[in-house]
């Protein structure tokens, strides 16, 4: 085969996998209350952010302190009402180290709190506290 079809070939197989990534890519479907590839503002049920902090425990088996609760302040009411809550605490690496998902009351309780005490998670292992509301 010569050069020339060689390259002519070429040329088509990869208009050919462009069209197809591209049509692919158009057939994706993103509204604001899915979450997939492409962007897309999504409405928060708390505008402001809520705040954390926990409650630790001295355990001789775990050689340390040990997160026992984590208390979310400033969930918004009634925006937030009867949604999910799942709190992770994060280490090195944005490794998770333990998650707890709860339902949050009508209206959401200030604090809302979570307790971590059968994860066996050292203090001084988190690095994070992540907190997702949907």
């Amino acid at each position: 085969m010569d050069r020339r079809k060689r390259l002519v070939i070429a040329v088509i197989v990869g208009l050919t996998v462009f069209a197809t990534v591209f049509a692919v890519a158009a057939s994706l479907n993103l509204t604001a209350s899915s979450l997939g590839a492409g962007e897309a503002t999504v409405a928060s049920c708390d505008t402001n952010g809520v705040a954390t902090s926990f409650d630790t425990t001295y355990s001789a088996t775990a050689g340390g302190y040990k997160m026992t609760t984590v208390h979310v302040t400033g969930i918004a009411t009634p925006g937030c009402d009867g949604r999910a809550m799942k709190v992770t605490l994060i280490g090195t690496a944005d490794a998770s180290l333990a998650e707890v998902t709860a339902t949050l009351a009508t209206p959401a309780a200030d604090p809302t709190d979570l307790s971590f005490s059968s994860a066996n998670v050292l203090a001084s292992a988190v690095l994070k506290i992540s907190v997702v509301i949907s």
